[in-house]
């Protein structure tokens, strides 16, 4: 069986360099204390869950002005919860309107951390840049820092996310309506989950692996855009041709579908017309759009010919592509889910 593409994250760790309020009840719910980051991250995890069923936390932004409590740039912020201590970061723009901003929950593959991520998508530096949105790059648990989507791996990851973003929505004067999940392997994997589970997000934007987590037709509408190499060697575009099937009989592990077919149970979830209009994007890619989705949803698939298990335009050195696969480089991913969701023009 192929293992997890940790040339990713090993390789990109060379690149990278590297106030407040919330914690948690005995329940694990959340108050209001988020504490800056001083030690290094807890890895002892619970035992495995069951997969949760889509949950609805209150959101309410408070009306009025909103004023940010903590400075604007990136900060490690720590969320006491019931399995110990989570971290993440945020990148907020430097804001006096008294507005609120979208938030993109960036999340890291298998082995991956928060600074990694952020290399490889820079929504966080983008985000600041532009004004336009906040960005949350969480941690997950153990050694491995691995989601659990929902996989044999220990944790309660959807409540992590779900209870930091209760956690800011006034300290980082987040819009409520506005809140989306992307995130790269493993990491698309979980934001993909997270739009299955969570009723949180507007929008989800999965890079390199859509088809790790099974369609969840009968959900809420969730917007989708999705992008995927045709020669990702970790995550085929067929699914699990070519696998050891033998290791995913547990139907909690990873789950390895055929991409369109994932895709297309995103559009018949989200009411689409059974018509894809498809455009180039440029000598590599093809934009995929199934139309007349409800609500206002759109589902969206970039496939790049030829590229890898990377995350298009991102500056992969070239060690790192010759583990995990070519770059498409006549698209931005980070730049494109930006304009998808409407965070910029």
């Amino acid at each position: 069986m192929r293992t997890w593409p940790v040339a990713i994250a090993a390789v990109m760790l060379a690149a990278c360099s590297s106030g407040d309020d919330g914690a948690a009840n005995s329940d694990g719910s959340v108050s209001s204390t988020l504490i800056p980051s001083t030690t290094a991250p807890a890895t002892d995890s619970p035992s495995t869950t069951e997969v949760p069923a889509r949950r609805s936390p209150e959101l309410v932004a408070a009306p009025g002005p909103c004023t940010p409590s903590f400075a604007a740039g990136s900060t490690d912020h720590v969320l006491e919860r019931a399995e110990g201590r989570r971290d993440f970061v945020l990148h907020r723009p430097d804001t006096s309107d008294g507005g609120r901003l979208p938030l993109v929950v960036d999340l890291h593959g298998t082995t991956g951390t928060p600074a990694i991520q952020e290399a490889i998508s820079r929504f966080g530096v983008r985000g600041i840049e532009t004004g336009a949105w906040v960005t949350m790059t969480p941690l997950a648990l153990g050694a491995m820092t691995a989601w659990a989507v929902p996989g044999a791996i220990p944790g309660d990851d959807i409540g992590f996310i779900e209870d930091a973003i209760v956690a800011i929505v006034e300290t980082a004067c987040i819009d409520p309506e506005r809140i989306f999940a992307t995130g790269i392997s493993s990491g698309a994997a979980m934001s993909a989950y997270l739009g299955c589970t969570s009723s949180l997000f507007a929008g989800v934007a999965p890079v390199a692996g859509v088809n790790l987590v099974r369609g969840c037709e009968d959900s809420p509408a969730v917007s989708l855009v999705a992008f995927h190499g045709t020669l990702d060697q970790y995550v085929p575009i067929e699914g699990l041709d070519g696998w050891d099937t033998d290791a995913f009989d547990d139907e909690r592990k990873f789950f390895r579908g055929d991409l369109i077919g994932i895709v297309e149970s995103w559009a018949r979830r989200d009411g689409c017309a059974s018509e894809v209009t498809i455009t180039s994007m440029g000598p590599e890619t093809e934009r995929h759009e199934w139309i007349d989705c409800v609500d206002g949803t759109k589902v969206v698939l970039y496939l790049s010919e030829g590229a890898g298990h990377t995350h298009p335009g991102a500056p992969f050195p070239s060690d790192a592509t010759s583990s995990v696969g070519a770059v498409a480089q006549d698209i931005d991913a980070t730049d494109l889910i930006a304009r998808e969701f409407g965070l910029i023009t």
